[in-house]
């Protein structure tokens, strides 16, 4: 008798072990790639020669990889929604006096959020910032009129901190 009620107890206790193991192994989230880092200095071949901004090799190499970059996030007049810039300095643009004629670096990063966030503007926040991401590049005009060379798109929020 005192063996079936051990046997009886064994078997709830691994039922219930294996419902709460199931129900962890849904709550993980999927693990990342580790980002590699890049740097703005990276971006660009420097001096600048007669054919203007030429990307790096290692800019080219990380093209769809999942980055690590630090920067300054642009502060601008009228933010769109799902889109900030970052540069390498804190910038600020009066896009409404200056139109596009403003003091943005050749190297600007525009980074898209998580299409969760899409239709969110993000508030700017000042100081360094860290993102993860993956790199974009190619010539796209983004839905602020602007065309980007460089993009970082953003799969999850936790991927855009101030930095601490």
């Amino acid at each position: 008798m005192m063996i079936k009620k051990l046997s009886f107890c064994v078997v709830i206790l691994s039922v219930l072990l294996m419902g709460c193991a199931e129900q962890a192994i849904k709550q993980v989230k999927p693990v990342l790639p580790t980002a590699i880092e890049l740097s703005f200095k990276d971006f660009y071949k420097s001096p600048v020669g007669p054919m203007g901004l030429e990307p790096t090799q290692k800019l080219l190499s990380l093209k769809g990889k999942r980055v690590h970059l630090q920067g300054y996030m642009v502060v601008e007049e009228e933010p769109t929604p799902g889109l900030f810039m970052l540069t390498s300095l804190p910038v600020n643009i009066p896009e409404k006096e200056d139109g596009p004629s403003d003091n943005l670096p050749g190297a600007t990063v525009f980074v898209h959020m998580p299409k969760a966030d899409a239709n969110k503007v993000l508030a700017h926040r000042t100081g360094l910032w860290d993102l993860e991401g993956t790199l974009e590049l190619g010539g796209k005009e983004e839905a602020n009129g602007r065309i980007s060379y460089v993009r970082l798109l953003i799969d999850e929020e936790e991927s855009v901190q101030p930095k601490k």
